[in-house]
């Protein structure tokens, strides 16, 4: 019994938090992330978009430039 108010707790919390997407790509797992650059760098805008909206269909315009600014400034940073 405690375990689960426990865990009803912890679901309460996460609730409460703002979303945040730079932190919900870095908890995708590589594949998605590969598939997020790719969309992104090779496919065009409007299909990230459209992914990022499947990814995280909470997320707002807003937060598809803020990770697309973040991967953008990644590739950058990166070579």
């Amino acid at each position: 019994m405690m375990r689960a108010e426990q865990n009803t707790r912890n679901l309460l919390q996460q609730a409460a938090q703002p979303f945040n997407i730079i932190e919900e790509f870095a908890a995708l797992n590589p594949k998605r992330k590969i598939l997020l650059c790719d969309h992104l760098f090779f496919e065009g805008p409007a299909t990230f978009e459209k992914t990022v909206q499947l990814l995280w269909p909470e997320s707002t315009a807003s937060d598809s430039n803020k990770l697309e600014k973040f991967l953008v400034l990644l590739r950058k940073t990166a070579v």
